[in-house]
């Protein structure tokens, strides 16, 4: 049992440090009388610590990548994506052919707003009529990119640009598949404007 644990040893060991340590070379026994030449076998090759722990090393990597590609794989399942081909609308729901454009009206509107509004101060005795005009001017103007059937509300609300902020708001229940909103705003030195404009479908 000792003599195969030290075979096993050495055989772990380079062979540099084999001669260096003076270890016997074990030679097969032969007997005395025979004239057969010795045993010529080749040693087996030694094998490095070094080079087990490098192959171990790549061993781990390997297995590493291997894992994360399955978790990547698990997470994309491959599932063919849905599309709708036609919106539902609700029956009770007016359907109208053509839905109001509410992005050419809203640069309609901006156009308007800077061209009137630009030079114009703020006057507490006059901010009532300019706001009537105003509404009164956009609808016309919004009205000739208005599909059929749809009817304008406008609201305006006109203020003197100090250092406080104002927020303006609003609330409405409506038809969300037939009826839209647009606004914006404008400010200059002394000034402020918001404009919006509600586009109802009536059937």
């Amino acid at each position: 049992m000792l003599l195969m644990d030290l075979s096993l040893l050495l055989s772990l060991q380079p062979a540099a440090a084999q001669t260096s340590r003076g270890a016997p070379n074990v030679k097969a026994a032969t007997s005395e009388g025979s004239a057969k030449p010795a045993d010529t076998k080749k040693p087996a090759q030694s094998i490095s610590l070094s080079g087990l722990l490098a192959a171990q090393r790549m061993t781990l990597r390997l297995k590493n990548q291997a894992a994360l590609r399955r978790k990547a794989r698990a997470r994309t399942p491959n599932r063919k994506p849905i599309t709708i081909i036609n919106e539902q609308v609700p029956a009770g729901s007016a359907n109208p052919a053509q839905r109001f454009p509410y992005s050419t009206a809203k640069k309609l509107i901006q156009e308007f707003l800077t061209a009137k509004l630009r030079n114009v101060t703020y006057d507490p005795s006059t901010s009532a009529d300019l706001t009537k005009n105003l509404c009164e001017d956009i609808k016309k103007i919004v009205r000739r990119v208005t599909p059929p059937r749809y009817k304008l509300i406008c609201n305006t609300a006109i203020g003197s640009k100090n250092q406080e902020d104002v927020l303006v708001t609003s609330q409405c229940l409506w038809d969300s598949y037939s009826d839209n909103v647009t606004s914006c705003s404008f400010q200059n030195p002394t000034m402020f404007c918001v404009v919006t404009v509600y586009a109802v479908y009536f059937e």
